[in-house]
């Protein structure tokens, strides 16, 4: 399993006004990554497929709202996962500690099934990939919006915190 995030800054990025109401993370989050997809990769691949159909517009968004969590769970070595649940991918991650290590079982809501269905991965290894991602979307995040770097829902977000308080 391999999941890698190859971002750059859009030319042209206008911060809207975010509505307590209407907004959250996710609206950031949709709205970056809508930004930076001309230019952007988001490259998932394993349990069979050299590159899952992803993209940054659609399933980036979704991955990045639920990396914050799995991302604290792989460190406290504990189980979590994480669900592509956007249409035409529908997948799940479950990711169980075992030894040290991480078993990441795939389980797909489509016709297409991973083969095979568990591949295993040493817990540093990957926390360092998802370490990784996030620190690839924040710096391109810093670059784009310098604003938003800050805002207290991205903040809430790095600490795992999704719903607004």
């Amino acid at each position: 399993m391999q999941i890698e995030l190859r971002l750059k800054s859009a030319q042209d990025f206008a911060i809207r006004a975010y509505d307590p109401n209407d907004d959250d993370i996710r609206s950031i989050l949709m709205d970056v990554c809508r930004a930076i997809a001309a230019q952007s990769e988001f490259v998932v691949s394993g349990f069979g497929q050299e590159r899952w159909p992803v993209d940054v517009e659609t399933d980036l968004p979704v991955f990045l709202k639920q990396l914050p969590s799995a991302l604290h769970a792989v460190h406290e070595g504990v189980t979590t996962e994480i669900d592509f649940y956007e249409q035409g991918i529908e997948r799940v991650i479950a990711l169980e500690p075992a030894d040290g290590k991480y078993l990441a079982t795939c389980t797909s809501r489509t016709r297409w099934q991973p083969s095979p269905t568990v591949e295993e991965m040493p817990g540093e290894e990957l926390e360092e990939m998802l370490l990784t991602a996030r620190e690839a979307f924040m710096c391109t995040l810093a670059a784009l919006a310098p604003e938003l770097h800050s805002h207290p829902w991205v903040l809430q977000w790095l600490r795992g915190i999704t719903e607004q308080e």
